[in-house]
């Protein structure tokens, strides 16, 4: 992204093809900006061909116009996704006027029920948003790789059988961690192998699921039943997951928040290294 725009030569798309998604994509994954929520959202709109004002929702990237008028990399100030009724409004940019006139183009249309962006765009839109709604909850986190394949992994792909034990692990999810859904596409998970399970005496006892993006695969959501925590289970499945997807991808991601020191000793302990940070939150 450039960095010396003026409110004054700001240009916001508000209804762009896939081809313009795609190019902010790549800005993104060049630029190492690190929102893996907005990156995971962008990549779904992309893979599953989805226009996104067609449906409801509201993708606006900003730019500096070039002498022809075109998008592309260089001119890029910033991108702002809002999905249906602006309940979720993922946001990035590179200096604050872009950022405020991209999160206005989102409060246009509700409270934002959650905000997510980098560290940096966090420091530009959060004395914005507290001017007009009250945070509920918001946590800054660390994104960590791992490129190093590990060894002592124990676990198995998830089987249509399982679907039960998967629903009461997104209920459970949803319930500790204020975050989640209980609608998932298990079948299409299990089928396509993004789900992994851990049993233990002939139960579930953790589950983690992953995505991919463009450049590597993401860990998302990982979870151990309460009653079966510190013992280990975790990190087994965990090691099964990144043995299984570093034969394929050239890293794995994730992200943690930063104050839960466990699961930060448990990722850098499988050699997960910190290369940024990003920032969630939920408003009212």
């Amino acid at each position: 992204m450039m960095d010396s725009s003026t409110s004054s030569e700001l240009k916001i798309i508000q209804t762009p093809s896939l081809e313009q998604i795609q190019t902010v994509t790549v800005l993104l994954e060049n630029q190492q900006i690190e929102n893996p929520n907005l990156e995971l959202a962008l990549n779904y709109l992309l893979q599953h061909k989805i226009i996104p004002h067609k449906q409801g929702g509201l993708v606006a990237i900003a730019y500096t116009p070039s002498p022809n008028n075109s998008l592309d990399v260089n001119n890029i100030q910033g991108i702002m996704m809002a999905r249906t009724r602006s309940t979720s409004v993922l946001i990035e940019s590179c200096n604050y006027e872009t950022a405020k006139s991209l999160l206005q183009e989102a409060t246009q249309r509700s409270c934002p029920q959650q905000v997510c962006s980098s560290l940096q765009t966090k420091n530009w839109i959060h004395p914005l948003l507290l001017q007009q709604y009250s945070p509920q909850r918001e946590c800054e986190q660390f994104v960590m790789v791992c490129k190093q394949i590990p060894l002592g992994g124990v676990g198995r792909w998830a089987i249509s059988q399982d679907k039960p034990v998967l629903q009461a692990y997104a209920a459970a999810y949803l319930a500790e961690r204020g975050s989640g859904s209980l609608n998932h596409p298990w079948d299409n998970w299990i089928q396509k192998r993004n789900i992994a399970v851990l049993e233990y005496e002939n139960q579930i006892v953790s589950v983690v699921r992953y995505t991919t993006t463009r450049r590597d695969a993401l860990v998302i959501a990982p979870f151990t039943f309460p009653q079966f925590r510190r013992r280990g289970f975790a990190r087994k499945l965990l090691v099964f997951l990144l043995e299984e997807l570093l034969q394929t991808y050239p890293r794995v991601r994730l992200w943690v928040n930063k104050d839960n020191a466990g699961a930060i000793a448990l990722y850098k302990s499988l050699e997960f290294q910190i290369i940024g940070q990003c920032y969630s939150s939920y408003w009212k």
